[in-house]
């Protein structure tokens, strides 16, 4: 009969092999988590984008944009070029041509996922390319479970994925309408996730004889025509 003290030398015997067990999975884990990880924030760059051209003459109408400004992030990624499907063993989806696919760590020449909405985070159904033949060869439901082969491969481009983030800014001048003697903008900034105005300004400029130079939030534009196609102009600086 097994007394009291045998059985604690075994229940402790069980507990440290159980610890070195759990070990090695956690090692194994945070192993594939390194190997497969989602972009960093060295991959992620700010880009500044801003319309119409220097010199470039315009014409918008009454509402329109006069001059727009937006600060957005970019990573390197690919576009999928024809329609496919991919997914688990049992179900896959249909990915549309034009689809993006976020990059993922890997040995290999590429590999990509199609990202969380709004995100640049790997979800899935996710790609590999295997030998760098600009086709995609093989695919998974997300970026960890065993990639399958993908028939027949399909084609791929590379290109920059760019998104509106927490802290992306945008403001836009609007063309409000002109009167016989002012003509009427409308200033208003974006930020966070840019779906409503976070300020907006009204202006006024008088009119002069044309052409016009006139001066907007550090804007300097050239007025050339106004009428009932609305208003034209260059953006000078």
């Amino acid at each position: 009969m097994i007394n009291d003290v045998e059985k604690t030398k075994r229940l402790l015997r069980g507990l440290t092999s159980m610890r070195k067990i759990l070990s090695r999975l956690s090692g194994a884990a945070a192993l594939t988590a390194l190997m497969s990880s989602p972009v960093s924030s060295q991959d992620v760059k700010a880009r500044l984008v801003t319309s119409p051209e220097l010199g470039v003459e315009q014409t918008v109408p009454t509402g329109g944009e006069l001059y727009s400004y937006s600060r957005l992030y970019t990573i390197e990624g690919a576009r999928i070029d024809a329609d496919t499907k991919a997914g688990d063993w049992l179900v896959e989806q249909r990915v549309p041509a034009g689809t993006l696919l976020v990059p993922v760590s890997t040995s290999k020449p590429f590999k990509g996922c199609v990202p969380s909405e709004g995100t640049f985070e790997a979800n899935g159904p996710c790609f590999i390319d295997d030998d760098g033949d600009g086709t995609l060869d093989r695919h998974s439901r997300d970026e960890v479970v065993i990639f399958r082969k993908l028939k027949p491969p399909v084609p791929y481009t590379k290109t920059d994925i760019s998104l509106m983030r927490e802290d992306s800014f945008r403001y836009v001048l609007l063309y409000s309408g002109a009167t016989g003697d002012t003509l009427r903008f409308s200033y208003r900034e974006f930020k966070d996730n840019l779906a409503r105005p976070a300020f907006t300004e009204e202006l006024t400029i008088p009119r002069e004889e044309l052409p016009q130079m006139i001066a907007l939030k550090g804007r300097v534009f050239e007025i050339s025509a106004v009428g009932g196609m609305g208003l034209s102009y260059r953006l000078i600086k």
